[in-house]
């Protein structure tokens, strides 16, 4: 590229800001949402770019965000959220709110502040009898709407415990992973992938309760199953979408979870490498002229069905610009050989949520030249196989026109004398 994706990234952000401070626009043309401001502070963030701004405008910008919130109930019902205008029967008006508090948390917290009002909608799940019940109310036929409920809960319950101060809210976390424990399907290492869910759609889902995990330091089930079916949702291109060209979503969540048990488990580590490179490169096509990210080119997209977050096709807007951001500073994390990623000083999320990731000392993980020879031995061996499957299909190939020819042959002879017989009445 022509130009550091850094800075393009950067000036595409503030592009999107309107005249008032913290207030930013989802696209070019597009609608004022809290959303797009708390994406535009995380992408800034994520770059380590935060500090450029002065700190009274974060402190505005800050303020700003604050102001959405409700007293009573301690949701933050920005601009966007227009209860006539939700009639998603899954995206619905509590999954919605809830959906745009975990985004606010973490923003909150980058810009170094908290919440004026508690999480008043929250503190019923820190009663047990309330939780099980919503948890066994869970469908994993829908493994991917789930898992965004389930990471509600966990980032939830995480803050209430830490800055709400709510020991219960420790043995709620508890039976929360308990439960997730015992709901797993071991042949895959996800969630939902024995209740008719495909496997990418379950991976899609896993990613936001791994999220919990790895931040409560929790074991993961099934770890090797796991980086399984996540390799092979990857298709030729790069991307981990199931229309085969990428996608914001996908494509964090998948490189998440890979990143992430790499770092954890000594695992097929040059294939997730190989995997990643070819991940890094889908990604890096996904940004358009002006500098931000499509979520994937030739669709429009929507947020959480919410109509004031809609942008048209091949426009360039702030939530695939976060996740393709993040999704950047997740490959830094293990591909130390290739340049571009080394040059911004990535953060992640300082708390639990979709951006949160706890990185290594990168420099005691440089990949080293035999690192690469394993990489190449696994490109060899797949050239080695793609040519044994293509002479194996071309000697199948050439069998069966031989079969096929002999039996016309021998069906020919066979059938003569009766043609012969019928010409002699």
């Amino acid at each position: 590229m022509s130009m550091d994706f850094a800075d393009r990234i950067f000036r595409f952000v503030w592009s999107l800001h309107t005249d008032r401070d913290g207030e930013f626009r989802m696209s070019q043309g597009g609608h004022v949402t809290l959303y797009a401001s708390c994406f535009a502070a995380m992408t800034l963030h994520y770059l380590g770019k935060l500090p450029e701004v002065s700190r009274e405008f974060r402190s505005s910008w800050a303020d700003y965000i604050r102001e959405w919130q409700r007293e009573d109930d301690g949701y933050f019902i920005g601009p966007e959220l227009v209860r006539e205008e939700i009639i998603s029967k899954e995206h619905t008006w509590d999954v919605v709110r809830m959906h745009l508090a975990v985004h606010v948390l973490p923003t909150l917290d980058i810009l170094g502040v908290q919440p004026r009002y508690p999480l008043a909608f929250a503190h019923p799940f820190l009663k047990k009898n309330y939780l099980e019940i919503w948890l066994e109310a869970r469908d994993w036929r829908n493994a991917w709407l789930e898992g965004n409920n389930l990471i509600f809960l966990g980032q939830f319950l995480v803050y209430l415990r830490d800055a709400e101060h709510r020991p219960e809210a420790q043995e709620c976390l508890d039976l929360y992973f308990s439960w997730l424990d015992r709901n797993i399907d071991p042949t895959t290492g996800l969630w939902g992938t024995d209740s008719s869910t495909s496997c990418a759609r379950a991976v899609y889902g896993a990613y936001h309760q791994l999220l919990a995990y790895f931040s409560e330091d929790r074991p993961v089930p099934c770890p090797e199953r796991l980086v399984d079916a996540t390799l092979r949702i990857q298709d030729s291109g790069g991307g981990f979408a199931e229309t085969g060209r990428g996608g914001a979503c996908e494509d964090v969540d998948a490189v998440n979870i890979l990143v992430n048990l790499y770092q954890r488990y000594d695992y097929r580590r040059p294939e997730i490498r190989k995997a990643l490179r070819r991940a890094y490169r889908s990604v890096l096509k996904r940004i358009a002229p002006p500098g931000g990210f499509v979520y994937r080119w030739g669709a429009p997209f929507i947020h959480m069905s919410i109509p004031r977050t809609s942008v048209p096709q091949n426009v360039p807007h702030l939530f695939a610009t976060w996740f393709g951001t993040h999704t950047l500073a997740l490959l830094a994390e293990i591909l130390t050989d290739v340049e571009p990623l080394s040059r911004p000083p990535w953060q992640f999320n300082r708390v639990l949520s979709m951006g949160w990731h706890r990185p290594w000392d990168r420099t005691r993980h440089m990949l080293s030249e035999s690192d690469r020879r394993a990489e190449q031995e696994i490109l060899d061996i797949r050239d080695s196989l793609r040519r044994f499957q293509l002479m194996t299909t071309r000697k199948i190939g050439a069998m069966l026109r031989y079969v096929k020819f002999t039996l016309f042959e021998l069906a020919r002879k066979l059938l003569a004398p009766l043609k012969r017989k019928r010409s002699s009445f």
